[in-house]
């Protein structure tokens, strides 16, 4: 299978890391990420485009460098982690750029697709510290500024109940022991 053949094809090319394929084929690290791709490990697959790309750009050449550009690009929305995105986008507009200028049509087409599908895909909801949710931080920081939960409800169209039970999640989430404290958190984690 595509899993076991991409294992024996990375253990014969590790050797050769740092280098050309014979024949000018490519970097061979480049093609460790590729075959890193394939067997799922997308960290290792990073590093290995990112030493294709030092290599490219010290060696000046370009025609790699764009190919590189846009194979680390593919990873990149693949594994999806934070900044992966922009990074992703970075990389294929400098790809487009170079095969444009050197006229490498497909490559062009590859890049043009991976543009429109990096534009498609979902943004990850952003990370809350302690587990906090979007209504929570919401509610933090109308706290911080001193609302009280019936101004809170108002402000957020929510019923006083509700804020009461936000403030409560929040200082439970927190491990805070009161309104106070959670101003001076919100403060802290930047949400003020």
């Amino acid at each position: 299978n595509d899993t076991n053949m991409a294992a024996q094809q990375y253990d014969l090319l590790i050797p050769a890391e740092g280098t050309l394929l014979v024949g000018g084929f490519g970097a061979v690290d480049r093609f460790l990420g590729l075959l890193s791709q394939t067997l799922g490990n997308l960290d290792q697959a990073a590093a290995h485009f990112d030493d294709a790309l030092a290599f490219c750009r010290r060696a000046g050449y370009r025609p790699e460098l764009a190919w590189t550009c846009c194979d680390y690009a593919d990873a990149l929305l693949e594994r999806a982690d934070e900044g992966d995105r922009s990074k992703a986008v970075s990389l294929l507009d400098e790809s487009l750029t170079i095969s444009t200028e050197l006229g490498m049509r497909p490559l062009m087409a590859r890049v043009t697709a991976l543009l429109e599908g990096a534009e498609t895909l979902p943004v990850k909801a952003p990370a809350y510290p302690d587990g906090l949710t979007a209504r929570e931080i919401e509610v933090l920081q109308l706290i911080a500024i001193g609302k009280s939960n019936q101004e809170i409800a108002d402000a957020l169209v929510i019923t006083l109940r509700t804020a009461g039970n936000h403030v409560a999640n929040i200082l439970n989430k927190t491990g805070l022991a009161n309104r106070t404290e959670a101003a001076a958190y919100a403060i802290r984690q930047g949400i003020a």
